[in-house]
């Protein structure tokens, strides 16, 4: 496939989804809700540089696969084991509609749907990722089970129980009203279906040392501790399945993989996206980890019928 034919757009034939009539999702409050987060994401040309960065590589964008985006699009901490094992986690099974919110580059949606032959739609703020996400799915040839939105996951695009399964991989540090994420979450899924994530939440050892790889100031860092995270989904109406702390799994990997972790140099990597910060970002991760300044967990919710 000739990239240099591909229109770079945000993805989606929206026919298969079934949209609220006559309501603005993206109205003024949600918009400058979202403006601290795409400021700090977004970046022109993405697509562009991700594409000379396959090429530079060695990849051929002719046959890419999920194993080879997965250093440039698994934005989390452990990378591709930490998706897959929560495609496990989250008792996934093959059909189900499944919403990936704050969706990023595309990486988990791509798992998800090529491991389990699932539809999965993804949802970001930050306009470049949406359209470098399509971009990876064509070259992938998974855009046939993956599409993505350009929009606020505050403020969700979609009519009430459309999915079987939700999950979001380390997002709610960057959103602010965690009560509203969550309840258009819980809105979105089906009687019985399930919101699965990966996330990182404040510990006891102080404030978080900067910059990180989802803040560079205090005032864009919206972290807040389990037992808050605990009340604000009980609250919601979530029952707890399963809540873990891998806090020392995410530590050891970030030790032990410093070119997965982007603590040394790489040709692929998520430099590419987040520029000349990303190392100081990541190694800050360690020592925020190390000092308990933050808490990784890994969790299963479930919708009651």
């Amino acid at each position: 496939m000739r990239v240099d034919r591909l229109e770079f757009r945000a993805g989606a034939d929206q026919a298969s989804l079934i949209p609220l009539a006559g309501k603005d999702f993206r109205g003024e409050a949600q918009m400058l809700s979202g403006n601290h987060i795409s400021q700090h994401y977004g970046s022109a040309g993405l697509s562009q540089r991700i594409v000379s960065a396959l090429r530079k590589a060695g990849k051929s964008l002719d046959s890419l696969t999920v194993e080879d985006l997965a250093p440039l699009d698994q934005f989390h901490t452990r990378g591709l084991a930490a998706t897959r094992e929560l495609v496990g986690f989250a008792g996934v099974k093959e059909g189900w509609r499944i919403l990936d919110v704050g969706s990023g580059l595309g990486g988990p949606a791509r798992v998800f749907a090529s491991r389990m032959k699932c539809h999965v739609t993804g949802v970001d703020i930050t306009k470049e990722f949406c359209d470098a996400a399509s971009l990876l799915s064509t070259l992938t040839s998974l855009d046939d089970v993956t599409e993505f939105h350009h929009a606020d996951a505050t403020a969700l695009p979609f009519d009430d129980a459309q999915f079987d399964l939700a999950f979001t991989m380390q997002v709610q540090m960057s959103i602010e009203d965690k009560e509203r994420f969550y309840a258009e979450i819980f809105r979105v899924l089906r009687p019985g279906g399930r919101f699965a994530f990966q996330d990182i939440m404040s510990g006891p050892g102080g404030e978080i040392v900067l910059p990180v790889p989802w803040a560079t100031r205090r005032d864009s860092s919206f972290l807040i501790a389990l037992d808050e995270l605990r009340a604000i989904l009980n609250k919601r109406g979530f029952q707890v399945e399963k809540l873990d702390d891998i806090s020392a799994e995410a530590l050891t990997w970030r030790k032990q993989q410093p070119v997965a972790a982007g603590l040394a140099p790489s040709p692929l990597g998520l430099h590419i996206v987040m520029g000349e910060q990303f190392a100081t970002m990541q190694s800050n991760q360690i020592t925020n980890l190390e000092q308990h300044r933050v808490t990784y967990v890994r969790g299963v919710m479930i919708k009651p019928m």
